[in-house]
């Protein structure tokens, strides 16, 4: 018996010594730190799925319910992301045309001034001053017509405004091929403690634009739930109102939100940049086609697709992410107009299945950004995306673009393996998950995603947390 128990005791330190030293760890369960944070937060280990999956000959790895459909979140966008760099090319860009009918005689255009949007996802209000710049330096001084603008190229039904009762957050604001500024205003919170108020300064400059210059303080010292405290009412949005008060304890904010009629957006940005380059119109915004009968003027070019897909990681731009799933689809239709997510659906479901390997029961991507219920994958399906990234020719433009962990995007504020963590972020309601590549201290790099589900998912960063230290300590 003595015999047999020190035989015991001898292969038990032999295989405790190979698990900390990193020969062996294929783990099946959660570790133990991160079940503890799920029994502190009341959340069964069934509403968590794990994967993680060595990318460079490291030993360890892990699967818990990895084959469970579970809701991405935003973590949707690094699939949605890696197929737009692929298919498309860094180096893609979106346009804007502007053209006319009629006569331009002696700087006076008779007619129609027509814009056709090119589902650029970030076409400012400093893009059309510098457009309409161009304009002027054209000699046109005066326009009797219209501005209509076509936005064809993009066919998508409006989007569900009860999705998470926010229907006028700028996050939530659907697809546009013709997008101008995201189509929000922007109001600027400064507490001035002396007087008591917050100033309120608003950008962009809109015709039509009253809004309070102030906002009282209230005595609350805690900024926790600012924006709902405000009690805003931006029913009609060119004259928003604030029936609460901005916390005390709160530095400066920006409350942003949208105006739901794109034409009333783009009348009201336009006026005053014509007038600002001393054009004379009168005249309205409305839709109407690009055709062949138009005059171009100008073409005027976004940012390379690998901008775009920097800042649509780096800060979870759900806007940018649908037009990039958007755009997908349609290039790969040879420009067969319009865009469809339908389309972008078949697109990208092709290239995960047949190029990336992904099994087609293993994933749904609904609109390309996330914030959807009907999305779905599964925690190996994801790993198996960022194990082909990895080896990807996109692979650089691509993780660059993920946040680092403590440092920057969406991760800045989670000090978590910090700088050796690029790891997209997912929060909607009932739903938080990661998903990139860990550095682990012994040099090695990991793929992992994460997710935690249920009504109180969202209310603590930690289980997750721990299970990117536990892998970038192990690892």
């Amino acid at each position: 018996k003595n015999m047999k128990k020190n035989w015991l005791a001898l292969f038990g330190l032999i295989l405790s010594s190979c698990f900390l030293s990193g020969n062996i760890f294929a783990a099946e369960k959660l570790p133990h730190i991160v079940q503890e944070q799920l029994s502190a937060l009341d959340i069964k280990p069934s509403q968590m799925a794990v994967s993680v999956r060595a990318l460079d000959g490291g030993n360890l790895s892990l699967q818990w319910q990895s084959a469970k459909h579970v809701s991405p979140a935003s973590t949707e966008k690094i699939m949605t992301t890696l197929a737009a760099l692929e298919l498309l090319g860094p180096h893609y860009q979106w346009y804007t045309d502007f053209g006319y009918e009629g006569s331009i005689e002696n700087g006076v255009l008779k007619g129609t001034l027509h814009v056709r949007g090119g589902g650029d996802p970030q076409y400012t209000i400093e893009d059309l001053w510098k457009d309409v710049g161009y304009l002027r330096d054209r000699g046109i001084v005066r326009i009797e017509g219209d501005v209509v603008v076509d936005r064809t190229l993009f066919s998508v039904m409006p989007k569900e405004g009860d999705f998470d009762h926010q229907a006028s957050r700028p996050y939530n604001k659907e697809a546009d091929a013709a997008l101008l500024n995201y189509q929000s205003v922007s109001l600027k919170l400064e507490p001035n403690q002396e007087a008591g108020v917050a100033l309120v300064t608003a950008t962009p400059a809109l015709v039509g634009l009253a809004y309070p210059r102030e906002v009282k303080l209230t005595r609350l010292k805690s900024c926790y739930q600012w924006r709902q405290k405000l009690q805003a009412d931006v029913s009609d949005p060119l004259t928003p109102a604030f029936d609460g008060g901005f916390p005390r304890g709160c530095e400066t904010k920006i409350f942003s939100y949208l105006v739901p009629d794109a034409n009333q957006y783009w009348q009201a940005a336009l006026a005053p940049i014509f007038a600002q380059h001393q054009i004379v119109w009168t005249g309205v915004v409305r839709d109407g086609p690009y055709t062949e009968q138009v005059q171009p003027l100008l073409r005027s070019y976004s940012d390379d697709l690998a901008t775009i897909v920097r800042l649509t990681n780096k800060f979870s731009n759900n806007v940018f992410a649908r037009h990039l799933f958007l755009t997908t689809g349609l290039e790969s239709a040879a420009r067969v107009m319009p865009a469809t997510y339908e389309l972008a659906r078949e697109t990208v479901s092709d290239w995960m299945i047949n190029t990336v390997g992904v099994p087609s029961e293993d994933f749904f991507i609904e609109n390309g950004s996330g914030l959807s219920r009907k999305s779905f994958v599964t925690a190996r399906a994801m790993t198996q995306v960022l194990a082909y990234g990895w080896q990807s020719p996109r692979m650089p433009d691509w993780i660059a673009s993920f946040p680092i962990s403590g440092m920057d995007g969406t991760m800045m504020k989670r000090s978590v393996a910090p700088g050796s963590a690029y790891l997209k972020t997912g929060l909607i309601s009932g739903v938080k998950s990661v998903a990139g590549i860990i550095q682990a201290q012994s040099g090695h790099r990991y793929a992992i995603f994460a997710v935690v589900q249920g009504s109180k998912a969202t209310y603590s960063d930690e289980p997750i947390d721990h299970l990117i230290e536990w892998v970038y300590r192990r690892g």
